[in-house]
């Protein structure tokens, strides 16, 4: 099963889940281990199948949306950051099928 690991950091846990379970994207929680090093503060994994891209091309733009202080970057496959924040559905699509991880941030700022 392929999955595309989601890093959420601060405070965008609940609302990365809430839009991930509104638009029915299939996900599992990454157990972590006490005493192993990680930067953000869970790993939500999503399953990975043909129609994803739309949907989580349409999670992502309302994360950044609902709030000012939100951030999504994405790391692609051969490297490259992309930052999420101005792109449309379609090119946020493209880029999200090259994905190797994604990292979302809520910095809690107003």
């Amino acid at each position: 099963m392929n999955v595309l690991p989601v890093n959420v950091f601060k405070d965008s846990f609940k609302p990365i889940i809430e839009l991930l379970n509104k638009n029915k994207i299939e996900y599992q929680m990454r157990e972590e281990r006490s005493g192993i090093f990680m930067a953000s503060s869970s790993v939500i994994e999503i399953i990975v199948n043909a129609s994803l891209w739309v949907s989580l091309a349409s999670v992502i733009i309302a994360f950044i949306k609902a709030k000012n202080g939100r951030e999504v970057t994405i790391t692609t496959k051969d490297n490259q950051v992309i930052h999420a924040t101005g792109l449309d559905s379609k090119q946020l699509e493209n880029v999200l099928q090259n994905a190797r991880n994604i990292n979302a941030i809520d910095t809690g700022k107003e």
